[in-house]
């Protein structure tokens, strides 16, 4: 693009003997075949469209001709954006950006502009040209990765990420005005049973009934989040006192209790909330939002369905969690856990491209403890450090034993988290492990969680010595928290993996198939792989294979299995 616009300066200085009216024309017609073109006069007047203009504006020549660029005016822009450029190109600058412009029929579409303007022997400007180019798909790919980094998809809640934002901004306003304000943790208290018993399908459906009706029972002013598969945020504005606070929580509360009919069933919600006050019991987002949730898991002691107040020296374990950390800890150093592995399949091939390792607990008096409660207990008491050692010990050992055994070659994945990252040993952790080994840099990965990312500046110089060993870094659950593209451009990840959130339903929702559409055309600008987590069924499959993702992981292949089962899976 900016190559045209050289040119057109560059022919302007020839000597051509031929009027300016006529290089011009020439110039519009070789740029024509390529570029949506259009001449007007100084005073904005169109006296010459190509045919790549008429095709996109839906307007006629004849009805372009002799008009002025309202014609095309979406009212997207203020008047102060056409205002600058024309005190751009009137003073004979070169003037370009981006517009959006609306076509005949109504519709949007977004050019890349450059407009140069020809001047008389005077020096002032007698006639413009325009050169533009359709970037309405990468407009529309970014929309939808903006909406993808700040919008929880299913609730159409703000997530995370973008919630913690607000909950910054509104503290930062609460500040500057002296106003108190509340957080809200919420809980739906045993959702898993529904997912369990009727399907993710029906806890999706409980999820969006919950949304819906937090909007309808909170005004505008406040501001509602989902945070978590289960848990909700909510900020409370216009909080004189604790009290305040309580009788909304218990309005909030009283609504959600609602029955709810889904799948031919009738179902009650049980709701726990944890309540944190500012400036009463913290002044800084992440110490309000941590005994917010505090508040909850005192409220979840006592049964669920009812409310806490945060109070001052509060215990923040459970008897359930110092039963979970202690045994944890016991079990790290017993060596009771295992791994197992899930295949990663090529599309286009069928074939094995690697492996994910996940570890599992099963304990010889509690039983199975699912990774999604031992995980976070890990995380916070800083067990994961040893726990996510003997992960990465055993998976490459195993690794390894299948390289000499002749499988593959293919790749065992590792997750890791923000919190082993930290560790200031983790690198020569890493490379003590795989000297131990002997197994090969490039038949090892290591997934990234979300939270990995939350610190970009901290995490980057460690991820790229860790793709510097020759490690392939993927990012997991991409769509849901931290992991915006943003991200992705500044830490060169190897690969993306698709949240299974979007994969669940993509054959049967259409935002899904554009999101995934989205994800996959970003990720080829720069390089990288794309993974789809959650295939189930083969229509998923199909669809995936045609919006352009490599590779998939689920229960359409396999679910996690043992080494030994996996060796089978691989025919041997």
């Amino acid at each position: 693009m900016q190559e045209d616009t050289k040119m057109i300066d560059d022919l302007i200085r020839l000597d051509s003997g031929h009027s300016p009216e006529k290089v011009l024309k020439d110039i519009a017609y070789a740029l024509g075949q390529s570029a949506i073109v259009a001449i007007t006069d100084r005073t904005g007047k169109i006296v010459y469209v190509n045919k790549l203009f008429t095709k996109i504006a839906q307007y006629s020549m004849d009805e372009l001709v002799g008009a002025d660029h309202r014609i095309i005016n979406s009212g997207y822009h203020p008047p102060s954006f056409f205002k600058d450029m024309w005190r751009t190109i009137g003073r004979g600058g070169k003037w370009r950006g981006e517009v959006c412009n609306k076509a005949k029929d109504g519709t949007y579409y977004w050019v890349d502009t450059t407009i140069v303007p020809f001047l008389n022997e005077k020096g002032r400007p007698y006639q413009y040209i325009s050169i533009r180019y359709d970037i309405t798909a990468s407009k529309e790919s970014e929309r939808m990765i903006r909406d993808l980094a700040y919008n929880d998809q299913l609730t159409k809640l703000p997530n995370r990420t973008s919630f913690r934002k607000v909950l910054h901004e509104e503290i930062a306003q609460a500040e500057k005005k002296g106003a108190k304000l509340a957080f809200v943790y919420l809980n739906i208290d045993r959702l898993r049973y529904v997912n369990d018993s009727l399907g993710h399908e029906a806890g999706d459906y409980i999820l969006s009934v919950v949304s819906k009706r937090l909007k309808r029972v909170l005004s505008e002013k406040h501001v509602i989040g989902r945070l978590s598969g289960d848990e909700f945020g909510i900020i409370l504005k216009g909080i004189r006192k604790a009290e305040d606070a309580e009788r909304l929580t218990q309005e909030i509360q009283q609504f959600l209790k609602e029955p709810i009919a889904v799948m031919g069933q009738s179902q009650t919600l049980s709701l726990s909330c944890g309540i944190a006050l500012y400036p009463e019991h913290a002044k800084k987002p992440s110490e309000l939002t941590m005994k917010a949730e505090k508040a909850l898991s005192v409220a979840k002691e006592h049964g669920g369905g009812g409310y806490e107040v945060y109070q001052h020296g509060t215990a923040s374990k459970t008897l359930e969690r110092i039963l979970m950390e202690n045994e944890l800890r016991k079990s790290v150093h017993l060596g009771e856990f295992h791994l197992d592995y899930q295949p990663k399949m090529n599309f286009k091939t069928g074939k094995l491209a690697g492996v994910e390792a996940l570890v599992r607990w099963n304990h010889p008096d509690l039983g199975r403890i699912p990774p999604d409660k031992f995980i976070p207990v890990a995380e916070e008491t800083k067990l994961i450090a040893p726990l996510g050692e003997w992960v990465l010990r055993e998976a490459c050992t195993q690794a390894r034993k299948w390289q000499d055994s002749g499988y593959g070659p293919f790749r065992v994945a590792v997750n890791m988290s923000a919190i082993q990252l930290e560790e200031p040993t983790i690198l020569d952790t890493i490379k003590n492990i795989l000297d131990e080994t002997g197994v090969t840099t490039d038949l090892i990965e290591i997934e990234l969680t979300e939270s990995a990312f939350a610190d970009r500046e901290g995490m980057q110089e460690k991820i790229c010595e860790i793709r510097a060993l020759g490690i392939m870094v993927s990012i997991d659950d991409f769509g849901t928290g931290y992991s915006t593209f943003s991200y992705i451009k500044e830490l060169q990840a190897d690969t993306v993996k698709i949240d299974m959130s979007f994969v669940r339903d993509i054959h049967l929702n259409e935002d899904s198939r554009a999101i995934v559409k989205a994800i996959v055309m970003l990720a080829d600008t720069v390089g990288l792989n794309v993974i789809a987590e959650g295939v189930e069924y083969e229509e998923q499959v199909e669809i995936l294979k045609e919006l352009g993702c490599r590779e998939g992981q689920g229960y359409y292949y396999s679910k996690p299995m043992s080494s030994n089962d996996f060796e089978k899976f691989m025919g041997k």
